[in-house]
């Protein structure tokens, strides 16, 4: 019902001019009635000082992933089962295996590899799972891109059909939504449009990876790309030719200004960061700071959390609490709801066992069931 009724409001968008923050058709999830679940905080028993400087976490089976900071070694892997920490790799420095600024991991989705990048180094380490678990922390490929300084910002790396996918951020002068390499982490090429919204035509080239920053995956069972942006509430879906398939907006309505400025200074409230040439107001939130893609489905993960101190006297409306999971098909149509009773930073999923593994911003480590 939830994904008739949604697709019935897509298909009525069609035969009329909508209004609203994107031009074109898009999904709004507030025209759709979608079930909500509340997730339940499951006591975990594992290390306190676990996801201590946590920037990244993923689930592999029975193993979860962090990659940290604050430590000789970038990626610790635990077993969910014995509840011991198996093994750790990528040592900090610059010789094979190692990595400078390890911050995110990508996993097959069979399980078999995971992989970082490190933004410094220009490279990805590739591990196998079964070589890591049985003592071996080397990675079984190494690639190296051979103009790292010209990237940007990469968040999120994939690995799909013999090439590399990346949607680089702030500090980058590609104009396309995605940046593919080959195999070998080079010959890179830009593709893909941006999404048409409001305020954003005939902006500067590299203003758009900074209003549109966000977080990507790959949706297999699809061949589908999709980014859910940090800014905007607004997940969109690609073919892997980087043709826009749909859009999805909300489940807030936010419209978050922002302003372009030529000096590359981006100021968030009263904080001036440089760097890049786009900057936000007072009032900025980061909205979707995580997706995953499982089965076919994609889970995005929303906080609208405030950015910036607010004066004691300001009247603010604050979100309600905790985070929210929105769970969307391969079509960017909403399915479900799923919240959690406290803001999570990044987070990883098992639809199969109903397991959800998180790290606030203190990095205190969560595990929920729903």
């Amino acid at each position: 019902m939830v994904v008739a009724l949604c697709m019935l409001s897509l298909l009525l968008a069609v035969g009329c001019a909508q209004k609203g923050p994107l031009s074109g058709d898009y999904i709004d999830m507030t025209d759709c009635d979608v079930p909500t679940v509340q997730a339940v905080e499951v006591p975990h028993g594992l290390d306190e000082t676990l996801a201590y400087g946590a920037t990244d976490i993923r689930l592999a089976d029975s193993i979860l992933l962090i990659a940290r900071q604050y430590s000789d070694l970038f990626i610790h892997l635990t077993d969910l089962r014995s509840g011991e920490t198996v093994a750790k790799v990528q040592h900090v420095g610059r010789g094979p295996g190692e990595a400078v600024n390890t911050f995110y991991i990508g996993v097959s989705e069979d399980g078999e590899y995971f992989w970082a990048h490190d933004m410094q180094l220009g490279r990805i380490n590739v591990y196998r799972m079964s070589d890591v678990l049985s003592g071996n922390g080397l990675p079984s490929r190494s690639v190296t891109f051979e103009d790292r300084f010209s990237q940007g910002h990469v968040k999120d790396v994939v690995m799909a059909e013999g090439r590399i996918y990346t949607a680089p951020e702030g500090i980058t002068d590609d104009v396309s939504r995605f940046v593919v390499y080959d195999s070998t982490f080079n010959n890179p090429q830009g593709m893909g449009e941006w999404p048409a919204l409001e305020g954003t035509a005939g902006l500067p080239g590299p203003a758009y990876s900074s209003v549109f920053e966000g977080s990507l995956v790959y949706i297999p069972e699809a061949d589908r790309l999709a980014v859910a942006h940090y800014y905007e509430p607004l997940v969109s879906i690609y073919s892997m030719d980087g043709t826009l398939l749909s859009n999805t907006w909300g489940p807030d309505e936010y419209m978050q200004e922002f302003s372009v400025n030529e000096n590359n200074a981006t100021q968030y409230g009263d904080v001036v960061m440089y760097g890049s040439m786009v900057g936000w107001g007072e009032d900025v939130r980061s909205l979707y700071s995580t997706l995953r893609s499982h089965e076919g489905r994609l889970y995005a993960l929303f906080t609208g959390e405030r950015m910036s101190a607010v004066p004691e006297d300001a009247a603010v409306e604050e979100p309600a609490a905790g985070s929210r999971i929105m769970v969307l098909d391969s079509d960017g149509v909403p399915l479900e709801e799923i919240r959690t009773d406290r803001v999570l930073m990044r987070f990883d999923i098992d639809p199969e066992t109903r397991d959800i593994w998180g790290f606030d911003g203190d990095y205190n480590l969560y595990h929920y069931k729903y």
